[in-house]
């Protein structure tokens, strides 16, 4: 088991993981950021959110970003928002 991070960035905004969380390995911790880059990216601008995956010395992993899946959910969310107007404009 050992400790990784996960920092947010979306446009100009930077939260750094100063508590971190346990996992099994690198493939459960980078699994698990983008489990949360997809919830997170439900409520953001998909086009500037990723999640910076770091281990327990601070290396960076990876880069990762919303799953193009969780971005067309959005957009099809959006057109329901726009009474009358079909869901490609939306888009």
């Amino acid at each position: 088991m050992q400790l990784y991070f996960f920092d947010l960035h979306w446009g100009d905004e930077h939260f750094v993981d100063e508590d971190g969380i346990i996992h099994f390995d690198e493939g459960s911790a980078l699994y698990y950021g983008q489990r949360i880059a997809d919830r997170i990216g439900r409520d953001t601008d998909y086009g500037s959110l990723k999640v910076e995956v770091f281990s327990s010395n601070r290396r960076l992993l990876a880069t990762i970003f919303p799953s193009i899946g969780r971005g067309g959910e959005q957009r099809a969310l959006l057109g329901r928002r726009q009474v009358g107007a079909p869901l490609h404009a939306a888009a």
